[in-house]
C-alpha cells in the first residue's frame, strides 16, 4: 500500500512539474503568428472578419489567446505520458505526438462549433459552448489516451503504467 502511495505521489510530482514548465512557456512564448493563423482559419471556415487574432461574431469579439491555441491541452497530454514509467520513451514520444496533432485539429473544431453558437444564439451562449466544449475535449482527451495507452504498453490495469 505505501509503495503504490509512493508511486502516484511520484507521478503527480512529475505531471505538475512537467505541466507547470509547459504552461509556462505557452504563456512567455511568442505565440501571435499562431493565435493569428487560429483566428484566420476560424474566420475564414464561417465567412466571418479577422484582424490578427480577433475573430467578430455574433455580436461580440473572440480573442484567440495563447491558453486558446491547444498547446494547453497538448501540454496536458505531454504531462500524463512523460509522468509514467510505461510505454518505452519511443512510444511516448509517438502517443505525444499523435495526440498533440489530433488535439490542434480538435481545437479548430472547437473554435468553429463556439463561433457557429456565438452567430445562432449569442455570445453568453458562445461562452457557456467554450467551457463545455473545453471540458467535454479534456475528458475525452483523457479517455483516449488511458485506453489507448493501456494498449500499446499492454497492461491491464492503470498502476502497471505508475
Amino acid at each position: 500500500m505505501v509503495n503504490c502511495i509512493r508511486k502516484e505521489l511520484v507521478f503527480l510530482v512529475k505531471f505538475f512539474a512537467i505541466y507547470l514548465v509547459l504552461q509556462g512557456l505557452i504563456m512567455l512564448a511568442p505565440l501571435g503568428g499562431l493565435q493569428n493563423f487560429i483566428a484566420l482559419l476560424g474566420a475564414g471556415l464561417l465567412g466571418l472578419e479577422s484582424g490578427g487574432n480577433a475573430i467578430g461574431a455574433g455580436g461580440g469579439t473572440f480573442i484567440i489567446a495563447a491558453n486558446c491555441t491547444g498547446l494547453v491541452s497538448a501540454s496536458i497530454l505531454a504531462a500524463v505520458v512523460f509522468s509514467l514509467k510505461k510505454p518505452e520513451f519511443k512510444k511516448k514520444l509517438l502517443v505525444f505526438a499523435a495526440g498533440a496533432v489530433a488535439l490542434m485539429l480538435l481545437n479548430i473544431v472547437r473554435l468553429y462549433i463556439v463561433l457557429l453558437v456565438a452567430l445562432g444564439f449569442g455570445m453568453q451562449w458562445a461562452d457557456t459552448a467554450h467551457i463545455v466544449s473545453w471540458f467535454t475535449t479534456a475528458a475525452l482527451v483523457l479517455a483516449a489516451w488511458y485506453f489507448g495507452t493501456k494498449k500499446i504498453a499492454n497492461v491491464a490495469n492503470f498502476g502497471e503504467l505508475l
